[in-house]
């Protein structure tokens, strides 16, 4: 009632001027309440669409236990190798083969929560090629578990006849107690 009294006397320009800004107000709040809708329903429909995907992959689980046990059974864990193992294994491997000249570098390591990738480079110098050929075809003996990622040859600066060559190689250790954390 008061606020009909107050209306009742202002001018008529006046009147006007304050149903204009009451218009206005109303206006710019009708627009950021559209704008808010329209972001919530956005929103609304990201989240419906991530729920349907983890739905999507929770209804995959038993297939992904299927692969689980199938990459387990191809998989012998205690036939990998930590970092020690690694260079001990090269070590004899090219002890066995007799290569003559060799270095092994401090292995590096990266971690996940399944496995732990080891990688180390191999260096074999002033050998010939039937040696190196040797060794390669001793480390491929453990595969999987031993993998070449990268291999670089030259030839000798002292000795064209011999060859210098390194190796890069990696092997993984499965993360028994991570796999049976279920």
């Amino acid at each position: 009632m008061l606020a009909r009294q107050i209306f009742n006397a202002l001018t008529l320009r006046e009147r006007f001027l304050v149903a204009l800004i009451t218009w206005v107000l109303l206006m710019v709040w009708l627009l950021g309440f559209i704008d808010t809708v329209k972001m919530r329903y956005h929103d609304l429909r990201l989240d419906l669409a991530l729920r349907d995907s983890y739905e999507a992959t929770l209804a995959q689980s038993a297939d992904a236990e299927l692969l689980l046990d199938s990459a387990r059974q191809g998989l012998d864990g205690s036939k990998t190798f930590s970092s020690a193992q690694l260079v001990g294994k090269l070590d004899s491997l090219a002890r066995e083969n007799k290569v003559s000249s060799f270095d092994i570098s401090t292995p590096s390591t990266q971690e996940t929560q399944l496995f732990s990738f080891h990688s180390v480079r191999f260096s074999i110098k002033q050998a010939q090629i039937a040696d190196l050929i040797r060794f390669d075809l001793a480390v491929k003996q453990f595969s999987p578990y031993i993998a070449l990622s990268d291999f670089q040859l030259s030839a000798s600066k002292r000795d064209p006849r011999y060859l210098d060559a390194v190796f890069e190689l990696l092997s993984f250790e499965l993360k028994e107690d991570a796999l049976n954390d279920e």
